[in-house]
């Protein structure tokens, strides 16, 4: 209850640093995968707001379209190499935009409330963790 909010959104870096996580090059060089098991990368994306400001655009207020189309661009890239991305919007923000980012529609989730966070992860879980049977 003591948190305020201070400064910019920028909804961009943190979906590429969870997408650099899962990848075995630089930053963060991520484990080798065994090429006997089948892996399902995800990223859940969580923002309480609009896309504000990067290090060239924006105002740290408003929503900056400028913004917006890199993680446009993010969202296509990570998910052109099969990251599936969940989206989280808590109370206000660019629904539009982490609709499209999301890799389905029931991957995306918007929220009217912060206490709606555990229920919404413990969703994303069940669906990551579900038995999956392949040839």
């Amino acid at each position: 209850n003591a948190m305020t909010p201070v400064g910019a959104t920028n909804q961009t870096i943190g979906l590429v640093w969870g997408w650099q996580s899962l990848v075995s090059t630089s930053p963060l060089s991520a484990p080798a995968k065994n090429p006997n098991i089948d892996y399902l990368d995800a990223i859940i994306l969580l923002t309480d707001g609009v896309n504000t400001k990067n290090r060239w655009d924006g105002d740290t207020e408003n929503q900056s379209p400028e913004v917006d189309a890199r993680t446009r661009l993010a969202c296509s890239a990570a998910k052109a190499q099969n990251v599936s991305i969940f989206t989280v919007l808590v109370m206000s923000g660019n629904a539009s935009l982490l609709q499209s980012c999301a890799s389905s529609a029931d991957q995306y989730f918007n929220l009217t409330s912060a206490s709606q966070i555990i229920t919404t992860f413990n969703t994303i879980g069940t669906k990551l963790s579900k038995l999956r049977i392949s040839q």
